[in-house]
């Protein structure tokens, strides 16, 4: 089984889950006949003004894209009882600052699917297979706190959890590892940082896999209940600024130790500067 994605969408526009040859190619000549009636109508004057793609240009639909990408799909996720055996995604807040360090925020987030998930029955049922919480919210029945949940609350044993997280970090500080070296492709700069978020799947041997890197990270998708994950990435990451752009030369004992504690959440998984890793 595999899983279908278009490269420059978001909010899970465009995903499928398919299993023969036959079935992709009908995905993909569904998806071109759908662009030429797109450019039959482009002159319709029907433009809402809203950018339903997530990700793709003003008036851009998912068919028009080009360029996908293919993944093995996971059909043994881990499920939990306690959440009804939906299957979940792992959210992980990445901080890469300056040239080049990189902390994982230790608070991550587990994002479920809205149905119970069952192997090999029915690829094409969305609601079992994909886990963005955008795909739900429009629903009458979406329940926030049901969609979104703490990864370090979840109903696992904790040698598990710090198992899973340890799997985290050293992927994390692999994937930063191999594109360091790359400056045509990813450029790092002394004097500036950057936020990421990075999805991670959990097979039913709690194995940690990654799934994709998000550039543009969706914050809104904690909800309200969970908000605060956010605001403290935000506060590290502003804390970590100043302690290392704006406070060299003038912080204080007091200042220092502020800093330090707004900062002790980022757990450091790479360093350019004597290439250690997680």
């Amino acid at each position: 089984q595999f899983i279908l994605k278009p490269s420059l969408t978001a909010r899970g526009a465009g995903i499928y889950v398919f299993d023969t040859r036959e079935r992709l190619q009908e995905l993909l000549e569904n998806e071109f006949a759908s662009d030429d009636e797109d450019d039959d109508g482009d002159d319709d004057g029907d433009d809402d003004g809203d950018d339903d793609s997530g990700g793709l240009a003003q008036g851009q639909a998912v068919s028009q894209i080009r360029e996908w990408v293919i993944q093995r799909y996971i059909n043994r996720p881990l499920l939990l009882p306690a959440h009804q055996n939906r299957k979940f995604h792992i959210r992980v807040y990445v901080l890469a600052f300056g040239d080049l360090s990189i902390y994982v925020y230790r608070h991550m987030l587990a994002l479920f699917a809205p149905r119970p998930y069952a192997e090999a029955t029915n690829l094409d049922d969305q609601t079992a297979h994909l886990t963005n919480t955008c795909l739900q919210t429009h629903s009458s029945t979406f329940v926030e706190s049901s969609a979104v949940s703490l990864f370090w609350s979840l109903d696992l044993p904790k040698p598990k959890l710090d198992r899973i997280f340890d799997q985290i970090c050293q992927i994390l500080g692999e994937t930063f590892a191999a594109v360091s070296s790359e400056s045509t492709s990813f450029q790092t700069w002394a004097n500036c940082m950057e936020q990421f978020g990075f999805d991670f799947l959990v097979d039913e041997e709690c194995n940690a896999m990654l799934l994709e890197a998000n550039a543009y990270p969706d914050f809104k998708q904690t909800g309200e209940e969970l908000k605060f994950v956010v605001e403290g990435f935000m506060e590290a990451s502003v804390a970590m600024a100043a302690k290392e752009f704006l406070l060299k030369d003038c912080v204080t004992e007091d200042i220092e130790k502020s800093a330090d504690n707004a900062c002790r959440d980022l757990v450091e998984v790479f360093t350019h500067k004597n290439k250690r890793q997680w």
